[in-house]
């Protein structure tokens, strides 16, 4: 099967023109801490995941992989979403092959990755969605595809990949993403403020913890100048796994009720 390259749709070139001057230094800084991370821990697979749905871990997930390629890094974005998928539809294309087809058996793996027009950058859609992704996300030959991409030469790559983002679904509602995260290098998580509370995001991390994840950080998304205005600011503290920080990930809200609701 000849490989295939997909121009990405001007939704997508939109959407990442828009990106504000503070958002786009913002992917550049988490950027450059998973680069820091990654001199010290070896951090190549990364896990993206939110408590719930519609906290932007999608978005993340693609901004972070354009931002690493285009700061040279060879990235393969996967969609393991294999319930919702997403990518596809944020990225406007539709493509019925994908990852489920390589762990099923159905296809070659050089088959299931795609090209784009931006350099560096590459996707792997999740193709047909399946009756059973925990299962899927389970299997050997799901194992065997993170060894193979995060360690061998690929011929549509034209060498070895320098980073893989996975795109979970959220660990709130199923387990998929705790056992993505226990295969991968690290785990990222995606919170909404006002919309997921401390009870939630500390129940979710718990779960990260049992799987032996590997907690890189939290990342505060959709957070507005009216928010910061009102009292969200940078801050050194410990973050959920009760480690130092750094401070591009540090939010603290003040609340006359809830004193609780810090996230990092």
């Amino acid at each position: 099967m000849a490989l295939s390259e997909y121009e990405i749709t001007n939704k997508l070139s939109i959407s990442v023109n828009k990106l504000s001057i503070p958002a786009e230094e913002a992917y550049k800084t988490l950027r450059t801490n998973i680069r820091f991370c990654g001199v010290v821990n070896k951090i190549k697979t990364i896990t993206i995941t939110s408590c719930a749905p519609d906290e932007g871990k999608t978005t993340t997930s693609i901004n972070l992989a354009i931002s690493m390629a285009n700061a040279g890094l060879k990235t393969l974005l996967v969609d393991t979403d294999l319930r919702l998928p997403a990518i596809e539809r944020t990225l406007g294309f539709n493509n019925k092959i994908g990852i489920t087809n390589y762990i099923t058996r159905e296809i070659d793996l050089e088959d299931v990755i795609y090209k784009t027009n931006i350099e560096n950058f590459y996707i792997i859609p999740c193709g047909a969605v399946p009756p059973n992704p925990t299962e899927l996300l389970s299997t050997e030959k799901f194992s065997e595809f993170i060894e193979i991409v995060s360690s061998q030469y690929l011929r549509v790559v034209k060498g070895q990949l320098d980073m893989i983002i996975f795109d979970a679904p959220p660990l709130g509602s199923v387990i998929d993403a705790a056992i993505l995260s226990a295969q991968t290098d690290g785990v990222l998580l995606v919170i909404r403020p006002k919309t997921v509370n401390y009870k939630l995001a500390s129940q979710v991390k718990d779960q990260l913890e049992k799987a032996n994840a590997h907690i890189l950080g939290v990342v505060l998304n959709k957070i507005t100048k009216k928010d910061l205005a009102y009292g969200y600011k940078y801050y050194y503290n410990k973050d959920l796994t009760g480690k130092k920080t750094s401070r591009f990930r540090n939010f603290k809200r003040k609340r006359r009720n809830d004193r609780a609701d810090t996230f990092v």
